[in-house]
Parts: structure tokens; sequence; C-alpha cells
């Protein structure tokens, strides 16, 4: 079928001050992770809109955390075309951008506030995508997944957030992750997956004037396996940070206790065995006679493995942005996770990075441009309507 790309793209230009209004409203909403009752309030609000605009939505509740939420337009079809994925909850503390939420430079095409640009401006053009395919009589189904607890791995809702997208996703064709987009041009091909592990070290308290020869430091012990930890780095395949140490009660007593907190970043599922089997001699050994540890596995986020399907898909969006004058974007791999992991798990073409374009998310500073709204809902949309019948399958 052949659908007025035209005419897609008008209503874009013409929805575009309306989407904008709802991305700021959208961002009013203050929803830091840790918060549930704001973050269900912003998916609430946003399911509002999107029942108006006429989609079929569903919210999902779990046993504990944020709810996560659905929306598509029910056209008839059986035909999973495209997932396109984002999430409701942010990294900044309620008030941290004080009474003036958000705030607009339309001179310098600029809009500040939390969430801004990771990841409620992405919320929007994956909401304007669909809304531009329903006003053409687009006939496949392009279904929103968005979450509530991805900035910290969906450790609130217990794992039960990543389940949401593994059920969800499922039977898609393609995927797209409005998350973060690059004012450089890069789009997000693969990202690493991340792991924290808790290091828990005994030692053996004692006074540090009149009998330190008595004492057993844990924090010494922390130290030494800190170096050995971070040592192995290879930024380009498996890399640790300690991130934390917590330990000792006084400064004038060797500490007995100890915890140190290890984030491990990496490419794919399989390097996880040799993480865990590193960590375990590390925690094994005592570098500091007479400290025992033990090591827990505190959280996992997958990875989104680079895929051969996944470059083909950026191939097409490449060729798209081409097209349309938006200049040439490159493929790229990063070290920071997203929901696309799930996606690319199920076997989906996935590229991430799609949302709107801008500049240090998770910071006071962040911003976003606004008429990346326009531009990268364009180029979805018209990759959705030149998405080829099938990918070459994996070697």
């Amino acid at each position: 079928m052949n659908y007025n790309l035209k005419k897609a793209f008008e209503f874009i230009e013409e929805n575009e001050k309306e989407m904008q209004s709802l991305w700021i409203d959208l961002c009013k909403i203050e929803s830091p992770s840790i918060d549930t009752d704001n973050v269900n309030l912003a998916i609430n609000f946003l399911e509002k809109k999107l029942i108006e605009y006429g989609m079929k939505t569903k919210i999902y509740e779990f046993s504990q955390g944020p709810n996560s939420l659905t929306a598509f337009f029910d056209n008839g079809s059986n035909h999973l075309e495209m997932a396109i994925l984002g999430h409701l909850d942010t990294v900044h503390k309620k008030g941290l951008f004080g009474e003036e939420v958000v705030k607009i430079d339309f001179e310098n095409d600029t809009i500040y506030g939390p969430g801004v640009l990771d990841c409620k401006g992405g919320v929007i053009v994956g909401a304007l995508v669909a809304r531009a395919l329903n006003h053409i009589n687009y006939d496949k189904i392009v279904k929103l997944a968005f979450s509530g607890d991805e900035e910290v791995g969906h450790r609130y809702t217990l794992g039960e957030g990543k389940q949401f997208f593994l059920n969800e996703l499922k039977g898609f064709k393609t995927c797209i992750d409005c998350e973060t987009g690059f004012v450089d041009g890069r789009v997000v091909t693969g990202r690493k997956g991340t792991a924290n592990f808790k290091i828990t070290i005994k030692g053996k308290a004692a006074h540090s004037g009149n009998e330190p020869q008595n004492g057993v430091s844990s924090i010494k012990e922390a130290a030494y396996k800190t170096i050995n930890i971070e040592k192995n780095n290879d930024f380009n395949s498996i890399h640790y940070n300690v991130g934390v140490i917590e330990g000792g009660t006084s400064q004038n007593t060797i500490p007995e206790y100890c915890t140190m907190t290890v984030n491990v970043r990496f490419k794919n599922l399989n390097d996880l065995d040799k993480i865990k089997s590193f960590l375990t001699d590390i925690t094994n050994t005592s570098f500091v006679d007479g400290t025992t540890s033990e090591i827990t596995q505190i959280s996992l986020s997958d990875p989104m493995e680079q895929t051969k399907k996944n470059l083909q898909l950026f191939e097409l969006l490449k060729t798209n942005s081409e097209k349309l004058g938006f200049g040439t974007p490159y493929s790229c791999h990063l070290g920071g996770g997203s929901d696309a992991a799930y996606s690319v798990t199920l076997g989906i073409p996935t590229v991430c990075g799609m949302g709107v374009k801008g500049y240090e998310n998770h910071t006071i500073r962040e911003r976003a441009l606004l008429s990346s709204l326009v531009e990268r809902s364009k180029l979805i949309l018209q990759t959705i309507l030149t998405l080829p019948e099938t990918f070459e399958e994996e070697k």
C-alpha cells in the first residue's frame, strides 16, 4: 500500500506546537524513579492525552514500584510492525530545577528541565509518530511501550518492568528506542550491560592508638581489592568501577566492617560468567591477613548486543536521514544501558538514541533542541514506511 508521506509530514508540522506543549507539561510533572506516586502521575497524565488522540492504552501495575504504559491505534491489524520505546522516570530529585521547572529559550531553540532529553522528549516523539501514521490510515501496528523505572534498571519493580518489555515486544518486526538523542549524529546500535555487586569485608576492630597491632583493617583490604579489580579494566570490553566504599566507626578505631559496591559494564551476556568468576576470586583473596569477605550480586541490566540486524536497520535510517536533509548519522556502541536490550534479546532489529537531540542529560543543565521533535518524528516515520519485508538472519 502507498501512503501519503507529504500528508504525514504536514500533520507533524501542524501539530508541532501542540506536542511541544505536551512535552512541557509532561516535564513539569517531576518524576524521579524513586518517587512512585509522581512517576504514576506522569504516566496517568500521558495516558489521558493518548486516549484523547484515539489510542488504545493499558497501564501495567506491578507488585511494587511505578507502573508502565502501552498504547497503539487499534486499526484491526495483526501485523506488528514496530515498537517505539521510552520511559517516564528521571534521575533528578524533585525540586532540583527550582520553581520554574521547565524553561524555554525559543531564540536558541532550547528547552531546559528534568527529563526534557532523557527521556520525555523521546516519549513525545513516539506519540507524534503514531498520530501521524494514524492520520494517513497506516494499516499496521506501531506500539508505544513506556517504562516507569528504566533509570534504575527496573530494580523498583523487582524485574517485572523488564518482563513487561519481553512480553509486550514479542512478535514485532522492528524496534526504535527514543532514548536521549545526540547532536553529533550518533545513533546507538549497541549498549553495554550493567551489573552491580556488593563485597562485604570483615576485619577486627581495635583502638588505633592503644593497640593498633591487634586490629585488622577492613578498609585497607577494600583498598587492595579496589586496585586489583580496576587494574583489569578494558574500556573496549569489560570495565569495573568501585563506586562506593562504606565502613568504619570513628577516626581512632581500626575499621572492622566495610562494604564496597562494584559497577561492571560489559558487551555480551556471556561475559557475565567471566565477571562473576573474577570478582569471586578477588573476594576470596585476603590481601590483609585476618580479613574475610563475601560477595552479592545486587542488580543486572542486560546489554543491547550489537547485531547484524541492528546495523541493517541503522543503514536504512541513515539513508532516510540523508534523503530528508537531516545529515549523515553514524553508528555507535555506548557504555550506558537502556530497554533496547530487551528487544534485541528477542531477536528484533533495534536502534536506540532516537529521541529528541540535546545535551547533558542526568545534570541540572539538561536541555534539548525544540526543533528536533519534528526532525526525529519525520525520520522515524519515513523509516517505518520504508522497512523491508524481512531482515537478513544472523550468521
